[in-house]
């Protein structure tokens, strides 16, 4: 019967993160047509949006473990208020992100010294996305709501309409296509921040007329700080945590262009795989938040444990199977299909980083998993510190102590993802052993 909760949770978030997946895909294959230097700044301006909305997923991270404790505690109309709260502070903090963003955009291209129009090229793409952060926050908590109170499938539904309208829009307003104007780069933006704000504004709707299982309270619109404190104590540090790793990817990818433009638009192709991997992993994620969260306010560590053993396991096992058909999909001729501006030179270092990717992918399902149980319990410290030593001491230091010591073929430095994800696990296995996530309050 675990078996069946857990994947009744997670096969609704597993689809709702695929969809997500296949809007930034489609996005990546519509601007390649516009050649690699187009190509690398759109996919440079992408991490930074994924650090931006990691940021706010991570603040939801503390209304998911409070409504799901709430929720596991039976307290319904507390958790109706708890997600009340989290949509005004989580809108405040949106426009803070992109007062400071706008203006800041031309920094990060700077710094990784790219070429000046990869400059012009990607803080346009990046301008505009931090203007439309305000529109896109608060479906992130409405979301995050609906899931610590057991129901998956109503954000999934949002997905779903986003990912059309984002595949027309990138489509059309990126080339020209289907009676829209051709405005590239812009048009590339301009199709996220529309598509991800119809996502708000489906699930608006969705509360607005009482079609969902936790109830929004009709008063009390106005911000409680001690409510605002707590949420934001349990989701600063996966917002630390998920910042700290883009960051560090970006550091990563600064060694990954002393290999030249191809390796790096390999990379980035590889990462657009990636992103189909990931929606199996982030969907145990939440079956694992969500159940580890529930029965912790239940009081019930018995199942809370169970949860988090029979997650990773499942996780595990969905991430071979999903590795080997991305394996067997991703052709060296399917990608340059998919790819056709790129260079035959980036198809093949795009196939050689899936192809480690593929023994990776279960790594990280257990990653992925261990980590939502610590968030559902209001433990998130841990994935930070298990994800900062992981990333910076498994994989950057790896990276650049084998490029300046040795200067050796892309592959090995590619290879530093699997110390990075073997610590990872290690110090969140420590953390469960120690049963210290039981003594958390939220």
């Amino acid at each position: 019967m675990l078996y069946r909760t857990i994947w009744n949770l997670a096969w609704p978030a597993v689809f709702a993160q695929g969809v997500r997946s296949i809007v930034m895909f489609v996005i990546r294959v519509v601007v390649s047509e516009m050649g690699e230097k187009a190509y690398n700044s759109v996919n440079i301006g992408l991490m930074v949006f994924m650090v931006i909305l990691t940021v706010i997923a991570a603040i939801a991270v503390g209304n998911t473990a409070m409504v799901a404790q709430c929720w596991g505690a039976g307290d319904r109309e507390r958790a109706g208020r708890i997600l009340q709260q989290s949509l005004m502070w989580g809108l405040l903090l949106s426009l803070i992100i992109a007062v400071i963003g706008t203006p800041a955009s031309r920094l990060l291209f700077y710094l990784l010294r790219a070429d000046a129009e990869t400059v012009k090229l990607g803080s346009s793409f990046m301008v505009w996305l931090f203007m439309a952060v305000p529109f896109m926050t608060p479906g992130f908590f409405l979301a995050s709501g609906l899931r610590a109170a057991g129901d998956t499938k109503t954000p999934m539904v949002g997905a779903v309409i986003m990912g059309v309208l984002a595949v027309v829009l990138s489509y059309g307003l990126t080339l020209g296509k289907l009676g829209m104007p051709r405005l590239e780069i812009l048009g590339a933006a301009l199709a996220i921040g529309g598509s991800f704000s119809s996502f708000t504004v489906f699930l608006a709707i969705v509360f607005a007329l009482n079609r969902t299982v936790i109830k929004l309270p009709l008063r009390g619109w106005r911000l409680d700080f001690k409510v605002g404190l707590a949420m934001f104590k349990i989701g600063m540090p996966s917002a630390l945590e998920w910042i700290l790793i883009q960051l560090g990817i970006l550091i990563y990818v600064f060694v990954i262009y002393r290999y030249g433009d191809e390796a790096a638009a390999g990379y980035f192709t590889g990462m657009a795989i990636l992103v189909f991997a990931h929606a199996s992993g982030m969907g145990f994620q939440v079956a694992s938040a969500t159940l580890v969260g529930q029965s912790v306010g239940a009081k019930r560590f018995d199942r809370a444990e169970s949860a988090f053993r029979h997650c990773a396991l499942l996780s595990f096992g969905c991430m071979i199977v999903v590795g080997l058909i991305i394996y067997a999909l991703t052709t060296p001729s399917l990608l340059s299909l998919l790819f056709g501006e790129l260079s035959k030179e980036s198809i093949m270092h795009a196939r050689t980083f899936i192809t480690l990717l593929v023994f990776a992918m279960p790594l990280m399902g257990v990653s992925f998993s261990m980590a939502g149980g610590l968030r559902g319990a209001g433990d998130t410290v841990p994935p930070l510190v298990a994800s900062t030593v992981g990333v910076y001491l498994g994989r950057i230091v790896a990276a650049f102590g084998l490029y300046y010591l040795f200067q050796p073929p892309i592959v090995l430095i590619w290879c530093s993802m699997f110390p990075d994800l073997i610590l990872r696990i290690l110090l969140m296995s420590l953390r469960l052993r120690s049963g210290k996530w039981k003594k958390g309050k939220v």
